[in-house]
């Protein structure tokens, strides 16, 4: 049986009468980067926030490392049976925001440090040796002891996927961690990324970057009006489309 690290089975999810996502699949194995398109309102940040359990889905079923997450049925949604086992994959899902999600009252040190001492309890020796890692991997370390108002778009992302990293992850999950940004802050972060990639970490990307996703993904699935529209190999999605809504999507992406 393979174990997927993440797998979702015929996810829907409505706000009110608006379906946002209609009968979703996804499967992630360790090692997968996998770019998630679409215009804006195909349901593409819905789907990783309800894969990460930061909002629940209203039929389907969720997977994490081949074990299912239990729910019931409350009012038309799906609510957890068990919340420790909740926190419990939640911990192991991390997710890197469009806004960064930065608390401004804590320096970078104490952002990154935060959530492995209350979240996972280890100690704050172990949670600042940590914290100096991944802050050295993201090429931020020397802003430590500064505040997020002191750091620009990029550097604040970077401070954003080292507080992810902090949690040891067994799957990363990237809500357009680059459109928030200036032009010219987009590459520190990508070129960060393009290294977690290369050192095999599980990864779901929702991007407009269109380069990223053809270079890095392994896998690309295009959503359109809450439903897969063509997933599989990028190098077949970006060169040969069979869908015209996606050759479309293409086509103004790279006029952009």
């Amino acid at each position: 049986m393979t174990e997927y690290t993440l797998q979702a089975k015929n996810l829907k999810k409505r706000f009110a009468s608006h379906e946002v996502l209609k009968d979703v699949s996804i499967k992630a194995k360790k090692g997968d980067v996998i770019s998630i398109l679409g215009a804006s309102g195909s349901g593409k940040s819905t789907l990783l926030k309800c894969t990460n359990l930061l909002q629940y889905p209203n039929g389907g079923e969720l997977y994490f490392h081949n074990e299912q997450i239990k729910f019931k049925l409350k009012n038309g949604l799906m609510v957890p049976v068990d919340n420790k086992q909740v926190l419990r994959i939640r911990s192991k899902l991390s997710m890197v925001f469009q806004q960064f999600n930065l608390w401004t009252h804590m320096t970078i040190l104490e952002n990154v440090m935060e959530a492995p001492v209350h979240v996972l309890k280890i100690n704050k020796k172990d949670a600042l040796e940590r914290a100096h890692t991944y802050l050295d991997k993201v090429g931020i370390l020397e802003k430590k002891d500064a505040y997020p108002a002191q750091l620009s778009g990029g550097q604040q992302q970077r401070v954003g996927i080292a507080r992810a990293l902090a949690m040891e992850p067994d799957i990363l999950l990237f809500d357009e961690p680059t459109s928030a940004l200036d032009p010219e802050l987009v590459n520190e972060v990508l070129l960060v990324m393009r290294k977690l990639a290369n050192e095999g970490r599980t990864m779901l990307v929702v991007t407009h970057e269109m380069n990223f996703a053809k270079e890095v993904s392994n896998y690309v699935i295009f959503l359109h009006n809450g439903l897969i529209e063509e997933e599989g190999n990028p190098q077949k999605l970006f060169n040969h489309p069979n869908s015209a809504k996606l050759n479309q999507f293409l086509n103004v992406m790279n006029k952009s």
